[in-house]
């Protein structure tokens, strides 16, 4: 049994060779005007959790009225490995129509994405800025072009809007979009929370499914015997 549990541990190291990792994704500041950390206002409806009238959120928040998010920073890669990206949409507040576009592509949308719903890709370009942005319609008209506010940019506030980023823990992230920020600095226009993981080599599996056949057919040897 001793040696059971010896190949059992020995498959189980195989299996997460490879896969341990620090850092993903993190913050790095822009080039734009510099600004301190912003204090999460009172009328945050996603932080006291008050999705009324405008909109509704995906409880339990996981920031606070006594948190701060960041502006003129952007999420970049820190990893020169592929990894997993996971966007969830957490919420809206806004009367607007907004949109979250990865790479150029509308991934989520105010009027037609649940609560909850996800879409993941694999990030394989390298130490850059993730390629992300907000864009929002009102009365059918584009207040400002697609991906009118970037995460490609200098700066994260353009024409009216702007994003915060909320630094939830390592590899994980809270994009919160303002539409009209002139008016309606609260950071809870949209909500879409990011987060990295691990992508399994090819080989890190094969070493573990041939570490599980070892143990199988030593046991069945065991079995006969």
């Amino acid at each position: 049994m001793k040696k059971l549990t010896q190949g059992l541990t020995l498959a189980a190291a195989m299996g997460v060779t490879g896969l341990a990792q620090a850092a993903y994704i993190d913050v790095v500041a822009n080039t734009g005007p510099a600004q301190a950390p912003v204090a999460v206002p009172g009328n945050n409806d996603y932080a006291n959790g008050n999705g009324i009238p405008n909109g509704d959120f995906i409880g339990p928040q996981h920031y606070g009225l006594g948190d701060t998010v960041l502006l003129s920073h952007s999420l970049e890669s820190v990893s020169s490995d592929p990894f997993k990206l996971t966007f969830t949409y957490l919420g809206k507040e806004a009367g607007y129509t907004g949109s979250f576009l990865y790479e150029g592509s509308e991934v989520f949308n105010t009027d037609t994405s649940g609560l909850g719903d996800t879409f993941s890709a694999v990030y394989n370009g390298g130490l850059a800025k993730l390629d992300f942005g907000f864009s929002s319609v009102t009365n059918g008209l584009p207040v400002a072009p697609a991906g009118s506010v970037s995460n490609m940019g200098t700066g994260n506030l353009a024409n009216g809007y702007n994003f915060s980023i909320f630094d939830a823990g390592e590899d994980w992230f809270i994009l919160s979009l303002d539409d009209n920020n002139q008016t309606d600095d609260n950071h809870d226009d949209m909500l879409v929370m990011v987060k990295a993981t691990a992508v399994p080599e090819p080989g890190t599996l094969a070493l573990f499914g041939l570490g599980l056949a070892g143990i199988a057919v030593r046991m069945r040897g065991r079995k006969k015997a």
